[in-house]
C-alpha cells in the first residue's frame, strides 16, 4: 500500500521551488539543473510529474509517496493492457478466471475433437476404440462402428482432459503469446492485478528502473533516478 501522505512543505506547482528543493537534496548547484514537466508521465492522470536533469543524473519528481504509488499502478495497468507478455506467466494466470477460460474454449475444442473422431471412426475404428478405452469408457460387448452419440461422448471426455490446464492448452498453440490470448478470451481483473504487482514488488520497481531506489527531499518531495 502507498505510504501515508505527508503535507508537502512547498508549492508543488512552483517549478523554481521544486528545483531548488531537489538540487539541495542532490547536493548540486541549482545553476547546473533544469526542470520541466514530464508530459508522458503526467499523462497517466496522477498529477504533475517533473523531470530534473543535472550533473549527477536525470530524475523524476512526484509530490509525495501516494502520487508515486498511484503512478506506478497506472503504469502497470497500461503494461497489462498493452504488453501482458512481459509479466510472469504465473502472475498473469493468477488473475485470469481459468474456469471462465475453460468454458470459453470448451465448445471449440469439442467441435475439433468431433471432426477428428468422426474421421477416425470411419477409417480407423480400432484406433477410435483405443481412444475410447484410454478415457476410461466401457467398451461395447462386440466390435462395431461407433455411433454419433459415442463420438460426441468421447469428444467431450477428451476436451475435458485437454482443458484441465487451459493455460497450458493455449501455450501449445500460441507459445509466448499465451497471456495475450488468454486475456483476449477470458479477460483479467486489471485493477486487482496492477495493485497486486505494485504491492508485491514495490512502486520503485516499476518507476525507478535505473537503480530501484527512491529518495525524499527535506520538503517531502519524492524523486527517483531514471538515467
Amino acid at each position: 500500500m502507498p505510504r501515508q501522505k505527508k503535507k508537502t512543505k512547498i508549492d508543488f506547482g512552483d517549478e523554481d521551488a521544486v528545483l531548488a528543493d531537489v538540487a539541495r537534496a542532490l547536493e548540486v548547484d541549482i545553476e547546473e539543473c533544469v526542470i520541466e514537466e514530464d508530459r508522458d508521465m503526467s499523462s497517466f492522470g496522477e498529477g504533475t510529474v517533473y523531470q530534473v536533469e543535472c550533473s549527477v543524473g536525470e530524475f523524476h519528481v512526484a509530490e509525495n509517496y501516494d502520487q508515486a504509488y498511484n503512478l506506478a499502478v497506472a503504469v502497470v495497468k497500461q503494461d497489462l493492457e498493452q504488453e501482458p507478455e512481459i509479466f510472469d506467466k504465473g502472475f498473469i494466470e493468477s488473475h485470469i478466471n481459468t474456469d471462465k477460460l475453460r468454458d470459453e474454449l470448451m465448445s471449440d475444442v469439442i467441435d475439433h475433437r468431433i471432426d477428428d473422431l468422426t474421421e477416425m471412426a470411419e477409417n480407423e475404428k480400432e484406433d477410435f476404440w483405443e481412444e475410447w478405452k484410454r478415457e476410461g469408457l466401457k467398451l461395447p460387448k462386440e466390435e462395431r462402428e461407433p455411433t454419433q452419440n459415442e463420438i460426441e461422448e468421447l469428444a467431450q471426455k477428451q476436451a475435458e482432459t485437454e482443458l484441465e490446464d487451459p493455460m497450458g492448452y493455449l501455450f501449445e498453440i500460441y507459445g509466448d503469446e499465451v497471456s495475450t490470448k488468454a486475456i483476449e478470451i477470458a479477460g483479467i481483473d486489471i485493477d486487482a492485478a496492477a495493485d497486486d504487482a505494485v504491492d508485491t514488488d514495490g512502486w520503485e520497481h516499476f518507476l525507478a528502473r535505473y537503480d530501484g531506489k527512491s529518495h525524499e527531499t527535506a520538503s517531502g518531495l519524492v524523486y527517483w533516478r531514471v538515467n
